[in-house]
């Protein structure tokens, strides 16, 4: 019975030392390391209105931006630059609270922000007019963008886009475990736990969170001040009306539009492609749903989704239509742990 509540004691040691030294920020990424391995060549940095932007800017052609997804970077689109680098001039860039994008230098994480910087670097880069992708947060950022400034946006491509959000979200047990463990006791995400966690919750092959894959969403989302950087983000997102805000933009938007689905997906459901399709009142949509993979397509299958992408911007083709929303029904349906934090 000793040897038993030693060994207890002795567990519960650990694990407040583990708590001590999360909190403390042990965890944290090394800023220099981060750079040296995700922030060489092609990449730059230019700094914008006080805040040091991370980008690159690669080919020659017709301009095609590219927008990450939440807790991405833009290594997310290096699948899609391999397949349509030669095509065109890629610009794509790490949004504000990720990747190798400093500290806003107002400390101002707003939707309104995200969109000032963004349409000032594309304005110091010299790129006037340009197909404009995106996918999941970075889908509707690309719809903000193309509100604020539709005299720029060629053609839009979004990948699996939030503008409505299911009813109901259900966490599997794991999941909430890890997440709780993390939020609630350590008060950190920088571990490779949560992220295989948090990574392999979206796709529609797990497996295709590789150990490169974890490692870097675990450094670059865990560097010192990116957790509270992104939290800031959410809550003014919340606090300008979320998806609510968010879905009635797409209604003004003119130019033709592709949606790449997920029918794998937990996080938006298939279900709910045509309500989101149903917002571009203006113009013509077309969809186009791959039933074996999840919600970040680009990183799943970077080829098939690229290829489709390429015949939609040089011809318009692919996809079909929805001439209509589905049941509201059909909307409660489950979603994974991780929805709450892929929110834009």
């Amino acid at each position: 019975m000793k040897r038993v509540a030693s060994l207890i004691a002795i567990l519960l040691l650990l694990a407040g030392a583990l708590v001590a030294a999360a909190r403390l920020g042990v965890f944290e990424s090394d800023p220099a390391a981060a750079l040296a391995q995700y922030g060489g060549a092609p990449s730059q940095f230019i700094d914008i209105d006080g805040t040091r932007i991370h980008y690159r800017d690669e080919g020659q052609g017709p301009v095609l931006v590219l927008l990450h997804g939440s807790r991405g970077s833009l290594h997310q689109w290096d699948g899609w630059v391999h397949e349509l680098g030669s095509r065109f001039r890629i610009i794509r860039f790490d949004a504000p609270a990720h990747g190798l994008t400093g500290a806003d230098g107002r400390d101002d994480y707003s939707g309104a922000r995200e969109i000032y910087l963004m349409n000032e670097l594309l304005n110091r880069l010299k790129a006037d007019r340009f197909v404009l992708a995106g996918t999941s947060s970075g889908a509707t950022v690309a719809v903000r963008y193309t509100a604020a400034h539709p005299e720029r946006v060629l053609k839009l491509v979004l990948s699996t886009v939030p503008l409505k959000l299911p009813a109901q979200s259900k966490i599997p047990a794991f999941d909430r475990a890890v997440f709780w463990a993390h939020d609630a006791l350590l008060g950190t995400a920088s571990t490779t736990v949560y992220w295989r966690t948090f990574l392999r919750s979206l796709f529609g092959n797990p497996d295709v969170a590789t150990p490169a894959l974890v490692q870097r969403y675990r450094v670059l989302n865990g560097l010192p001040g990116q957790q509270q950087r992104f939290r800031r983000r959410i809550a003014l997102w919340l606090r300008d009306g979320g998806a609510a805000r968010d879905y009635p933009l797409a209604a003004d938007i003119q130019v033709p539009t592709l949606i790449q689905w997920g029918g794998a997906g937990p996080v938006l459901p298939k279900e709910m492609f045509c309500a989101i399709a149903d917002a571009f009142k203006s113009t013509p949509v077309r969809v186009i749903v791959y039933p074996q993979l999840g919600h970040m397509l680009v990183l799943e299958d970077p080829v098939v989704t690229a290829r489709d992408a390429l015949a939609f911007i040089d011809t318009g083709a692919g996809g079909d239509s929805c001439t209509a929303p589905p049941p509201a029904a059909a909307l409660a349906t489950r979603i994974s742990s991780s929805f709450a934090l892929l929110r834009p």
